[in-house]
């Protein structure tokens, strides 16, 4: 696609306005028509002898930065560069406005900077005699400073299995649904907070005269470290963990009867996450953990011998699989 070319020219300097997307604000076409407009107003200024071009560059709708506008010349060397007022919504009066406010930038630098050069020079013509002098390295507009890397969000679908003395059958597997957000602007480095919760098997526990059902509800809030190496970022954290413990008991009667039960732990926390794709990934994960309580269901027609009882110290470990959001 060539380069619009806008109808302002100071004899001396024309200004091309380089093509972009309908959808910007202001777009390039309507930077056009507002320099067009102005051209009456300069195209009275004297002539001169040579002509060069200067390209007017904006930026490409979407990006986080400030609307803005840079003048380049034919050797990339950036001689103008302002920042303008992002407009309050992408409206065309309101995009029309911001056109114009560009086209009266123009027209103010080449009056004000450009034609005086170009007439500095037709009036003091290098010697013929001496040297030509060395021209400058060329300075070419560098990219903008980074704005910092959004956080990124996690959620992933699990499952574990917890090891413990006092743990066994389906009661020691966890579905788990997990959602963790990145603290912090760096991709490499930084922290992690990841809530989940989750629902174990049952496990059925029968004593005299009777018997149950056991199902357990995990919970747990982790604080990570993270680390990447090459595509594989590392975990590491402390977290504290929340299962409520439900039973559900039938005597000979077929009486049901519930008891409920809220035991707390805190953790040492490890995982690694590998990537699967552009969003999709695979974790890996294990704690290490220790109950603050315990709670223990006895047999009374037994000598109270223990039917059930929640571990001290435990560990889980599992595979999570999940994508990435920002």
């Amino acid at each position: 696609m060539q380069p619009f070319f806008a109808l302002i020219t100071l004899r001396a300097v024309s200004v091309l306005v380089a093509p972009g997307p309908e959808d910007g604000c202001p777009s390039a076409r309507q930077v056009s028509a507002a320099l067009a407009e102005r051209a009456p107003a300069v195209q009275r200024l004297r002539e001169s002898d040579s002509e060069s071009a200067l390209t007017l560059v904006l930026p490409a709708p979407g990006t986080p930065q400030e609307p803005s506008l840079s003048l380049i010349d034919q050797q990339g060397r950036l001689r103008l560069f302002r920042t303008l007022a992002r407009p309050s919504a992408g409206h065309a009066r309101d995009c029309a406005a911001l056109a114009d406010t560009v086209a009266i930038i123009v027209q103010r630098y080449l009056e004000e900077v450009e034609l005086p050069e170009a007439e500095a020079a037709r009036k003091n013509p290098p010697s013929q005699t001496a040297p030509p002098p060395p021209s400058p390295a060329p300075v070419v507009a560098g990219p903008p400073p980074p704005l910092g890397v959004r956080a990124r969000w996690d959620i992933s679908l699990g499952l574990s299995q917890r090891f413990a003395s006092q743990i066994d059958g389906p009661e020691a597997y966890d579905l788990r649904l997990s959602v963790a957000r990145t603290l912090g602007a760096r991709t490499e480095t930084g922290l992690l907070v990841r809530l989940w919760g989750g629902l174990s098997g049952w496990t059925t526990h029968d004593w005299t005269g009777a018997r149950g059902d056991v199902i357990r509800i995990p919970s747990g809030m982790e604080l990570m470290w993270r680390r990447a190496a090459s595509s594989v970022e590392f975990q590491l954290g402390v977290a504290g963990l929340l299962d409520c413990w439900i039973l559900g008991a039938r005597d000979q009667q077929t009486n049901l009867h519930w008891d409920y039960r809220v035991t707390v732990a805190g953790a040492l926390v490890g995982g690694m996450q590998v990537p699967l794709g552009r969003r999709l990934f695979a974790r890996l994960f294990l704690d290490v953990a220790v109950a603050a309580s315990r709670y223990a269901y006895d047999d009374t027609n037994a000598g109270k011998a223990t039917v059930f009882s929640t571990p001290r110290v435990f560990g889980d470990a599992g595979l999570a699989l999940g994508m990435s959001l920002r």
